[in-house]
This record gives structure tokens, C-alpha cells and sequence, in this order.
């Protein structure tokens, strides 16, 4: 049952951290409140130097609380897919109260007798969610308070992440002045936020396509059975086009957007776009289909990877096929890109709220609707996890850091035989070099601005 009341998300990201703030009626989610600043102090999702990150984290919340008129002094934060871990746990108790009726102290125990499963010390334990209760045998108990037995069971996922970035983020959150209400798994607020009833039960795989990352979801049976990150997003397209093109990772990213398409098959091969190349006065003129084949060359990589980690974990031929979100997923052509390389349906998810139709606010509203749609037993579970959790961690203290740390490589969890092994972040494509296009006279203004209308026109229509 959903709850009442407002919630705000936040979503530290590569290129950006968005902060929403809204209200929650009967299910309904009201925006009240967003905010979208420049990211410091983040590398391909993680946490490097926590006071450039919470300069923009509080910059960000002051922004969003200013636009709901109110003050925030408290955040659900998203965590990252970086090395999460998911495995099966369960629990027992004796109820222990004469009258045999199962209260909320009953259902805190059991999963506090869930907890005792071992974990290692360098990892932490994010969140527990109950799968079922069983009571006296009797099984598929969704909510057991208000029953009577003698013996409780709980069935559950845990879910585990390292101690190292979860510190990062609460200190970070915390040196912003902010308190961390709950910190959310971000690839499985996004499933259940961006799929339908339908696609959670039969199944389907959200990818969300972020600036330093790509991160992979898939749900079935209403659970999360895979996410994997990979260390390569739209900033990489943009550093292969300034590459290729000799020009500034400014110019890139404008080219990118307003003249770039994922589908080579709808480019151009004679509209022309000026670009200022580094060591020449003038412009050199490059079409459309030139663009399009370096964009879409990353992309392809990063969708291949994919599919082949897919395929292996037997999720690729998902009912609900896979649905987009993310900054990069904007991008006109992205979804028959996307339908080439999968062979199966693809989608872009854009959200209905008014104000915020764009796929790169996906993320921080699945975190407000996860919150809000969480049970009493969910959040029973959930307080749980964090008291024992409060128990368990060691007080320390951590400065300013000095120097950039190593994200670990992505990795697949639950499946112990999909690849695991480090995969280093590509350089432009080397192997890809488009044929040089010649140089010819053409009136810049014009070009531009056939282009840019068709352009606006796109953009226009989809997050009108």
C-alpha cells in the first residue's frame, strides 16, 4: 500500500545530479520540486573526491527545495549496480508472546534472524527484501502481523555492496548537510518503476544509459535476477567524435545532439554540417552519415557487450523485451539501433510527469515512487537492516581524498558463470575510420538551420 507524504530522491550521476522532490496521494505522485546541476567529484558513477560531490549535491538540493518551498533536510539516495551482490536468505522464530498472534516486532526479529547469514567484512548489507512468510508451514504469506502460530519463517533476497562506496556516500550526503533517509539500489527502484506489471511478472531488462555508464537490469517473477555495469556511456561517444573529427569535446557534445542520430540508415549523405577542426582557420564540412557512423559505432559496442552477457544469463529473449532511459537513450535512432543489435521489441521510457518528460529524470523518479510504494512490512524489513547495520559499523573517519580510486570491473551476480573478468574502457575505435568526406562550399547558416528545425521538430514532439 502506497504511503502519503513527500519524498525526495537523489541521483548522483557521471555528468549530473538531479534532486526531485514530490508528494504522494494515494499512489499518486505529484512533482513538486526538481533540480539538475554539473557533477564534480564523480568518475563512471562512484564517489572520487567528496568535497567537489557534495558542493553539487548541496547546490542541487537547495535548487529543488527552493522550487518546492520547502526545506530538505533529508534524501533517499540511488546506489549504483557497482559490485552488488544478491543472495537467497531466510530466517526463523519462535513467536514468543503468549497470545501467538505475529506483531510487527515478530516480523523485525525474523528478519533480524535472516541477517546472521555471514558476510564478509569489506562488504555491508544494503537491503533485505521478504519473498514470503511462512507460518506454522503454512506458506506464500505476504503479510503475516494480525496472525496466530507458535513458529515464523521468512524467505527473502539480501543484498550486499562494499563497504568503501557506501561510506563514500553517506559522507558525502552527510558533508552536504543532508541526512540519508534510505539508500535505495538503484537498478531495482528503475525495474520496478519503468516496467509494468506485466513486464516484472514475464520479464524484461531496463538499461539505463547514463554520461561515464550503462547500467542493466533485468526483472522476472517480480525480482531482480541480473544487473551488470558497464564502464562506458554517452561521454565516450562524444570523446570518439571529437577524436575522430579533431575538434573540442564542446563542439562533440553539440554535435552529438543536434545534428547526431544512432541510425545511419536515416542520415544524410549530402546535408552537411560545419565543424571547427583544431590547426584549421576554416570550417570543414562533414554529412550527416559521416556523424552518424561514429555515434553509432560506440553505441553498437556498448549494445553488443550487452546482448552477449544477455544471451549467456538466458534474459534476452524476455517477454517484455527491454526498455531504455538515461541521457544517451535520447538520441534519435537510438531505439532502431537498439532493435538491430537485440532482435527483439525495444522502447524508449519516457515518464509522464508534467515538466520532467525526459528520459534522463527516469532514475531519480523511480527512487521517490520505490520509497513511497514500499509496504509497512518492506519498511519494517528495511529499519531492521539499518539498526543492525548501525551495530555493526565501525565509526571511521575518512579526509579529503588525494587521488582518484579504481572502479572495479562490472560484474554479473547470481550467475556464476557469465563473465566477470576486468573489461577496460575503449579508446575511440580504431578499427572504425569512416572514409574521409572532401571538402566543399556550402552556405553554413543554411545547412544549420534545415538541419536544427527537423531536429527541434524530434525533440519538440517527444518531451512536449
Amino acid at each position: 500500500m502506497a504511503r502519503n507524504g513527500f519524498f525526495t530522491g537523489l541521483d548522483i550521476g557521471t555528468s549530473s545530479i538531479k534532486v526531485l522532490v514530490a508528494e504522494l496521494v494515494q499512489g499518486e505522485m505529484n512533482v513538486i520540486g526538481v533540480s539538475n546541476v554539473t557533477s564534480t567529484g564523480v568518475r563512471d558513477g562512484i564517489i572520487v573526491d567528496i568535497e567537489a560531490a557534495a558542493n553539487s549535491i548541496k547546490s542541487a538540493i537547495e535548487q529543488a527545495g527552493e522550487k518546492a518551498g520547502i526545506t530538505i533536510d533529508k534524501v533517499n539516495v540511488a546506489l549504483p549496480a557497482n559490485l552488488l551482490q544478491i543472495e537467497p536468505t531466510q530466517g526463523m522464530i519462535p513467536v514468543p508472546n503468549e497470545s501467538k498472534e505475529i506483531k510487527d516486532e515478530d516480523v523485525a526479529s525474523v528478519v533480524r534472524s535472516a541477517l546472521t547469514k555471514s558476510i564478509t567484512p569489506e562488504r555491508e548489507v544494503i537491503s533485505l527484501v521478504p519473498e514470503e512468510f511462512i507460518v506454522d508451514g503454512f506458506q506464500g504469506i505476504r503479510d503475516p502481523r494480525g496472525m496466530m502460530g507458535v513458529r515464523l519463517e521468512m524467505r527473502g533476497l539480501i543484498y550486499t555492496g562494499p563497504n568503501t562506496i557506501l561510506h563514500n556516500l553517506r559522507k558525502t550526503v552527510e558533508r552536504a548537510g543532508i541526512q540519508v533517509e534510505n539508500i535505495i539500489i538503484s537498478p531495482l527502484a528503475m525495474a520496478k518503476s519503468v516496467l509494468n506489471e506485466g513486464e516484472r511478472e514475464f520479464g524484461a531488462t531496463v538499461i539505463d544509459m547514463g554520461a561515464g555508464q550503462t547500467t542493466v537490469a533485468s526483472m522476472r517473477a517480480q525480482e531482480l535476477q541480473y544487473t551488470n555495469i558497464y564502464s562506458e556511456g554517452g561521454e565516450y561517444v562524444t570523446k570518439d567524435i571529437s577524436k575522430v573529427l579533431k575538434t573540442s569535446m564542446q563542439i562533440a557534445e553539440a554535435l552529438k545532439f543536434n545534428f547526431g542520430s544512432a541510425d545511419t540508415n536515416a542520415t544524410s549523405l549530402t546535408e552537411t554540417v560545419p565543424v571547427d577542426v583544431i590547426g584549421s582557420d576554416e570550417p570543414v564540412e562533414i554529412t550527416e552519415r559521416y556523424l552518424s557512423e561514429i555515434i553509432s559505432a560506440r553505441i553498437r559496442h556498448i549494445l553488443e557487450r550487452i546482448k552477449q552477457d544477455l544471451e549467456r544469463g538466458r534474459l534476452l529473449d524476455l517477454p517484455g523485451g527491454v526498455v531504455l532511459i538515461g541521457g544517451g537513450s535520447i538520441l534519435p535512432g537510438i531505439v532502431e539501433l537498439a532493435q538491430d543489435v537485440f532482435k527483439t521489441k525495444v522502447k524508449l521510457h519516457v515518464p509522464n510527469q508534467v515538466g520532467i518528460r525526459n528520459p534522463m529524470f527516469a532514475n531519480v523518479i523511480s527512487l521517490v515512487e520505490y520509497v513511497g510504494k514500499m509496504s509497512e512490512v518492506e519498511l519494517l524489513a528495511q529499519a531492521a537492516v539499518t539498526g543492525e547495520e548501525l551495530l555493526r559499523r565501525k565509526p571511521t573517519d575518512v579526509g579529503r581524498p588525494t587521488m582518484s580510486m579504481t572502479v572495479p570491473a562490472p560484474t554479473m551476480y547470481q550467475e556464476e558463470t557469465l563473465d566477470t573478468g576486468v573489461r577496460p574502457p575503449l579508446q575511440a575505435p580504431e578499427d572504425f575510420i569512416p572514409q574521409p568526406i572532401k571538402t566543399k562550399k556550402v552556405n553554413p547558416k543554411k545547412s544549420k538551420d534545415k538541419l536544427g528545425d527537423r531536429v527541434r521538430g524530434v525533440f519538440g514532439s517527444l518531451f512536449d
